[in-house]
C-alpha cells in the first residue's frame, strides 16, 4: 500500500486542466490594459484631425503668400483677366487661377503647379501699383494679402 503523501490527487489535477491559471489571467489582463492604454490617444488624434487641417491650411497660406509676394514684386506688369492674375516677367507670362478646389500656377500657359488646396473662392484685385488677393478656404476662413510692387506698372484701364 502507498503512503498517503504519494497518492495521486486526481481532483486537483482535473481542476488545473480545465480552468485558467493565475498566470494566464494576468497575461490576458495585461494585453487588455495595453489596448485600453493606446486607445485614448488614438481617439484623441482622430478627433483632433479637424483642427490640424486648419493649421495646415494656414501654413500653406503663408507659403503661398510668400511666393506670390516675391513674384509680384519682380513682375513688370500685372493684370486681372477673367478672375485670373496674369503677371509678366521678362518673356514669361505667369497665371494664378482657381482650378477646382485648388489655386494653381502656370508659366506660359503650360504646366500645373498646385499652390493652395481646399479653396472655395479666390478674388484677385489690382489697385494702382499693388495686387489684393482674397482667398476663402473650404472651412469658411478668409485669408487676404496686399502686395505692393517695386516696379512701376502701367495704369489700370
Amino acid at each position: 500500500m502507498k503512503p498517503h503523501f504519494f497518492q495521486e490527487r486526481r481532483f486537483v489535477k482535473y481542476l488545473n486542466e480545465k480552468a485558467f491559471t493565475l498566470l494566464e489571467v494576468l497575461f490576458a489582463f495585461s494585453i487588455f490594459m495595453t489596448i485600453v492604454f493606446f486607445m485614448a490617444p488614438l481617439l484623441q488624434i482622430i478627433l483632433d484631425n479637424k483642427d490640424s487641417n486648419g493649421r495646415l491650411q494656414e501654413m500653406e497660406w503663408d507659403v503661398f503668400s510668400s511666393q506670390v509676394k516675391k513674384e509680384i514684386r519682380i513682375s513688370s506688369k500685372a493684370e486681372v483677366i477673367s478672375g485670373r492674375l496674369v503677371l509678366t516677367n521678362n518673356n514669361d507670362t505667369i497665371n494664378y487661377e482657381k482650378y477646382g478646389s485648388n489655386i494653381r500656377r502656370r508659366v506660359n500657359s503650360s504646366g500645373h503647379e498646385t499652390l493652395l488646396q481646399n479653396v472655395s473662392s479666390v478674388t484677385f484685385t489690382r489697385i494702382n501699383n499693388s495686387v489684393k488677393i482674397i482667398v476663402k478656404d473650404a472651412w469658411g476662413k478668409e485669408y487676404n494679402v496686399v502686395v505692393q510692387s517695386y516696379i512701376e506698372w502701367f495704369p489700370v484701364l
